[in-house]
């Protein structure tokens, strides 16, 4: 019997078995199939579910932050944007009700029903609320007061009993799939072993020539295997079997050849990515370079008050700025966080210190300032990032106005007391209605004022303790102070390094100076 026919024979038995293999793998993925859909559709109702309670929880926020501020101070009725944006909210969980409402069960649908219907009244009342706020404010605390029930039993009944029903469907559809699995791996692995033994017994079958010229084979396939592209299969025969070395030899050849054109390619790769790597690096360390340069700013000479400031930044790029701008009556001290760190925060950064300097060149009142910059970025779409800004200004006679947008408030030493500048202030591109406040105190000679970035306050020691602002008091109220802030922090924090940028500017008000004074009178 020639090897061919041999082949041919074997050939025929494997492909038996591969038709029996192709029908068990057939009828397992089926099987899987089904489960698969199963599970991914209750996975589904259980992501929609989450989002829902998450998107209701967030809206649920925001009435109440409205409602807050409603309460502190009068509120003037919201703009038109505003008012769309928060009607595409609630259209958009509707939205998501519908879409969930389509891969529920029959068995579900009165729940489906229930919580359709109760978010239908609750978005009704809310849209009231929004409606008489600013207007009619007994009506809108009214259509607040109908709404709070309602939410209520949606974030804490309705949506928790859903959501718990779906995890259990989740887990016993897991474990239906896991079941499945493991007879369907099952029959594949008997398959399996059943082709392998076949496989065996032709093998034995075979000759002894055709065994060596397997063999013979074997070896040189696990040589070109292991990349060993130099070796040749060696079978003088002009049968089946050298042929099929022959085929062997062409393609260690041919993967030798690209094996070098593909190492080749690599290098040149490697040699581009290199570059674009220090590319990247010079146009980051430019970044960080024009940055500083903005803040390596000469302090003015003031007769009547010394300013000392300090940025370290935990990247090469920051979101931390502080500025220092002479005004015609004294000093405006700026010192501002944008949220998140790199490039982005360090652009709005750039915007918000050129539009405060102009604003305070223009003589602009400090709230104003602040509520310009804020109606500029929350008109704008800037992913989200916001800013804590505090402005100080201090005339030459120690008036001092200021505005604090949700920053650190900053520490006034006084030479037998301590205070805080603190205010209600949201910070700047967080909300689109927020109207902003100053507020005024008075220095004294021998006074100092201490502002700091949250990166002093929150910078955190090995075992996750935070400076915190007791720390902050305690070293502003030492000789030097500014030096002593810095000193602290870094024995504080030990070999733990910054999370966040460190941002100190210190201000000493040495009163009227004499020939102020002799010309006042």
């Amino acid at each position: 019997m020639t090897i061919r026919r041999r082949l041919s024979l074997s050939f025929a038995g494997l492909i038996l078995l591969f038709g029996a293999s192709i029908v068990v793998y057939l009828w397992s993925a089926h099987l899987r199939s089904v489960t698969m859909k199963r599970l991914d559709r209750t996975l589904h109702r259980q992501s929609d579910l989450l989002r829902i309670r998450q998107d209701l929880d967030n809206q649920q926020k925001e009435v109440a932050l409205l409602s807050d501020l409603t309460t502190e101070a009068e509120q003037a009725p919201p703009n038109t944007a505003a008012r769309q944006l928060f009607d595409e909210k609630l259209d958009s969980v509707t939205a998501e009700i519908a879409e969930l409402k389509k891969l529920c069960l029959p068995e579900d649908a009165d729940k489906i029903n229930d919580l359709q219907s109760t978010y239908k009244n609750l978005s009704l009342a809310w849209r009231q609320f929004y409606d008489y706020l600013g207007q009619e404010q007994a009506w809108a605390i009214a259509s607040l007061a109908k709404a709070d029930p309602l939410s209520f039993r949606l974030l804490k009944t309705v949506l928790p009993q859903m959501q718990e029903k779906e995890a259990a469907r989740v887990t016993s559809d897991e474990a239906d799939f896991a079941r499945v699995e493991r007879l369907t791996n099952r029959i594949s692995g008997t398959t399996f072993v059943i082709s392998v033994l076949f496989a065996i017994a032709v093998g034995l079958l075979l000759s002894r020539s055709i065994v060596r010229g397997f063999a013979a084979l074997q070896h040189g396939a696990d040589l070109i295997g292991s990349m060993n592209l130099a070796y040749r299969i060696q079978l003088p025969g002009k049968d089946e079997l050298g042929r099929f070395a022959g085929s062997f030899n062409t393609m260690a050849e041919r993967l030798d050849i690209a094996r070098k054109q593909l190492t080749e390619a690599n290098d040149e790769l490697a040699r581009k990515n290199q570059e674009i790597r220090e590319r990247q690096a010079r146009e980051l360390a430019m970044a960080a370079t024009i940055q500083q340069g903005l803040m390596a700013m000469r302090m003015p000479d003031l007769p009547f008050a010394s300013v000392r400031a300090r940025n370290i930044s935990c990247t090469e790029i920051g979101g931390d700025f502080y500025d220092v701008v002479p005004t015609e009556d004294g000093v405006a001290i700026i010192i501002c966080d944008v949220s998140g760190k790199g490039i982005s925060a360090a652009i709005m950064a750039s915007m918000l210190q050129g539009m405060i300097r102009s604003e305070l060149a223009a003589k602009v009142p400090l709230a104003e300032i602040v509520t310009q910059a804020n109606r500029f970025f929350t008109q704008r779409d800037v992913a989200g990032k916001y800013a804590t800004i505090c402005i100080v200004s201090i005339d030459q006679d120690g008036r001092v106005e200021y505005v604090n947008c949700g920053h650190v408030a900053p520490v006034l030493v006084r030479s037998n007391s301590l205070e805080r500048l603190d205010s209600n202030n949201a910070p700047v591109g967080l909300l689109a209605m927020m109207e902003y406040d100053s507020r005024s105190t008075e220095l004294n000679p021998g006074d100092k004022l201490i502002l700091v970035t949250d990166g002093v306050t929150e910078a955190a020691n090995a075992a996750d303790d935070m400076f915190g602002d007791e720390n902050l008091e305690s070293a502003a109220q030492a000789g030097d102070a500014f030096e002593t802030v810095f000193a602290e922090v870094k024995q504080f924090c030990g070999e733990t390094p910054l999370n966040d940028d460190c941002t100190v500017v210190e201000i000493a008000y040495l009163g009227v100076p004499e020939i102020v004074r002799a010309v006042s009178a």
